[in-house]
């Protein structure tokens, strides 16, 4: 759905714009848990119908939560649709929300459980989240209440990963305690926040900018 939204705005084909429509009336009716306005991890059996019961035993995916902020953030501005960018915005804040991602101070703390240093997925993909509510706030500039709640979660994430997980121009995948030790796809998670912290803080940009490009010096 994101990538066909994104490539019906850049070339404005209808192809692509239907493909975006149909895959996400898809999530939207077999991966959106109503009851927490997450999108969840399913898992659909071809062979068989996705019964109510499976999604309601879902489990609700961070990352895959990201993308469809993006995807419906971008569909919206793509069909003019207000029901889309309002979806997005609802899932999003509920994501912001969503105790089971978060410490007690806000921090998103998925990937601190087990090995630190596993390398997984939700570990690693866990900044797209961040990527994806950068989207919708770019999207959504004129609904002032949501930009400043996007604003203040991305700072919070940011502001971990620079005075508690970094050590030198390295990120751990812990964002709410000490350096645990380095992890390549920790650094990824941490780049999307970064840049995210970026785009909602156009007076500091300079200054994340700098430790963008410091680290992919390093």
């Amino acid at each position: 759905m994101t990538f066909s939204s994104y490539l019906a705005e850049c070339t404005g084909e209808k192809d692509h714009k239907e493909a975006a429509l149909l895959s996400a009336n898809c999530i939207k009716q077999l991966m959106l848990d109503s009851a927490t306005m997450l999108i969840t991890d399913c898992n659909i059996d071809s062979r068989s119908e996705y019964s109510s019961t499976q999604r309601s035993s879902a489990v609700p995916s961070c990352h895959l939560t990201g993308i469809a902020i993006e995807g419906f953030s971008i569909l919206g501005s793509v069909t003019g649709e207000d029901s889309w960018s309002s979806l997005a915005i609802e899932i999003a804040t509920a994501a912001m929300h969503y105790q089971g991602w978060h410490s007690s101070n806000g921090v998103l703390t998925i990937g601190s459980e087990g090995i630190t240093l596993s390398n997984r997925d939700a570990r690693a993909l866990k900044g797209l989240l961040n990527r994806g509510l950068l989207v919708a706030y770019q999207r959504n500039r004129s609904n002032k209440a949501f930009c400043d709640l996007v604003r203040s979660y991305i700072n919070v994430q940011c502001n971990a990963l620079l005075e508690l997980s970094r050590f030198q121009d390295s990120y751990s995948m812990h964002w709410g305690a000490a350096y645990t030790g380095q992890n390549a796809l920790a650094q990824m998670a941490a780049i999307d926040t970064l840049v995210a912290a970026i785009g909602v803080n156009q007076f500091l940009a300079s200054i994340y900018t700098y430790t963008l490009c410091n680290h992919a010096q390093r």
